[in-house]
């Protein structure tokens, strides 16, 4: 992921990520850092904190049950909607937005969440943010408010960026303005 981003932007980087890709982003914005990215900040959007050196199914215990009972003979999984049902579809009811959304899934290699993600300590001039959309990450939500990040909830479902995609564009916006004005 940090290779996708030009050296010639690199300067007031913010680096926001959804639900399983939450756990990775210290990773990338320390290894953004590492380049002499000036990184503003790392919002995370309804999803776990980093747990460093655990792997995604050691921090959901029956998320390993569920995955190996999808697990295609090529080693990967199905896109990420088919492994909820009707739940997403109840999240997404625009029919149009949910095709284009289903449209953009890939399916993944079951191997990715047996991974170890590290949580690499960030300097303290990076901005760390959480939003809340319901209750599906309470504990992570609850986290962020102990550990002093600036946090944020918008009232809807776990996809309500699809939903509502201007109020959690200017629920965003407003965390990202709470983060600290100076900045090593």
């Amino acid at each position: 992921m940090a290779d996708a981003l030009p050296e010639d932007q690199y300067q007031n980087v913010l680096i926001v990520g959804h639900s399983a890709s939450c756990p990775r982003l210290p990773l990338v914005a320390s290894m953004l850092v590492e380049r002499g990215a000036d990184v503003a900040g790392v919002v995370l959007v309804n999803g776990r904190f980093p747990a460093d050196g655990r792997s995604p199914v050691e921090e959901d215990l029956p998320l390993a049950p569920m995955l190996d009972a999808m697990i295609r003979p090529d080693g990967y999984l199905p896109p990420w909607y088919r492994w909820w049902g009707s739940l997403v579809e109840d999240m997404l009811p625009d029919e149009a937005a949910r095709r284009r959304i289903f449209s953009e899934a890939h399916c993944v290699p079951r191997s990715i969440f047996d991974q170890p993600i590290p949580a690499p300590r960030l300097p303290p001039s990076i901005g760390l943010g959480y939003l809340a959309m319901g209750e599906m990450y309470r504990p992570s939500h609850d986290r962020a408010v102990a550990e002093g990040w600036v946090v944020g909830e918008v009232r809807g479902e776990h996809l309500h960026m699809v939903v509502d995609p201007p109020g959690v564009t200017d629920a965003l916006v407003e965390l990202v303005g709470q983060f600290p004005r100076s900045r090593a």
